[in-house]
């Protein structure tokens, strides 16, 4: 399964403090969500993004980005 990967994907670009990886992150968290909703798999995704959101809370940025993609 690539899931693994791509929340590690998500984590290094958020980790670059450059904005337009974060654009990149939300889009690949914006799919990571839509899949956990297809495999019904909502509760571990939102238990994920939420540990990502409080690792990161500094970053208003980022923050932002989540909150117009919806996450």
């Amino acid at each position: 399964m690539r899931e693994p990967k791509v929340w590690a994907e998500v984590k290094g670009l958020i980790a670059t403090k450059q904005p337009t990886r974060y654009d990149q992150a939300v889009q690949l968290l914006v799919d990571l969500r839509d899949l956990a909703q297809r495999d019904g798999n909502d509760r571990d995704f939102g238990l994920k993004l939420q540990v990502l959101r409080e690792a990161h809370c500094r970053k208003p940025t980022l923050i932002e980005r989540l909150r117009k993609a919806g996450l």
